[in-house]
């Protein structure tokens, strides 16, 4: 019975000493392996959390992105002339002159309800050229310009004085801004004005 006891005490013994090694030599691979899983978890997760708290941590806001396009300013000459034609000197000083209805008609179009600037000067006018051609004695003489407005109408209906500087308002028609500008005027002819054929620029500007 001894014998027994004691064959069995090395039979248990021998058994344990065979799991202990199996405990240190197989678990090895498959602790590395959870060891691997876990670590790949807990880089898995440190993303996770990373961008989580990227997002948590984000602010945004608003702007309001604002232009106000405004159509360029246009004006052009649609009819009439500052046209004198002839005229015949007597010796004494003469102001002939050109009715607003009957001179230059110009247009402005541009921003419909935006004021602009009507900006003009005298013109003196010179016989330079018909001297350099014909001979004879250089003379000026001065223009005066008369300005009217009809706003919106390209008729000449209840025309409005306009002296440079002044600001009107362009009228609204289908979207455009428009005025209509009437231009006559008047020379003044000096009583021995060389004669000749004179000639000059009249300008006008418009301007917001």
């Amino acid at each position: 019975m001894a014998f027994e006891l004691t064959y069995k005490n090395q039979m248990l013994f021998e058994k344990l000493l065979n799991d202990k090694q199996t405990i240190n030599q197989q678990p090895k691979t498959k602790i590395m392996e959870v060891h691997m899983k876990r670590l790949i978890l807990s880089a898995v997760l440190l993303l996770f959390v990373g961008s989580t708290i990227y997002a948590q941590s984000s602010a945004s806001a608003t702007a309001t992105v604002l232009a106000q396009l405004k159509k360029g300013l246009s004006i052009s000459l649609i009819g009439g002339s500052l046209d004198f034609g002839e005229i015949i000197l007597n010796g004494s000083p003469q102001t002939p002159s050109i009715a607003p209805s009957a001179g230059a008609n110009f247009r402005v179009i541009g921003h419909p309800g935006k004021n602009v600037t009507i900006s003009f000067n005298n013109v003196t006018l010179n016989n330079n050229a018909w001297v350099s051609n014909n001979g004879g004695t250089n003379g000026t003489m001065v223009f005066t310009p008369s300005v009217k407005h009809t706003g919106s109408s390209s008729t000449y209906n209840s025309p409005v004085d306009v002296t440079s500087g002044n600001s009107v308002a362009l009228v609204n028609v289908s979207g455009d801004g428009y005025l209509y500008l009437w231009v006559g005027g008047s020379l003044s002819i000096a009583a021995n004005q060389p004669h000749g054929d004179y000639t000059g620029t009249f300008s006008i500007t418009v301007a917001y």
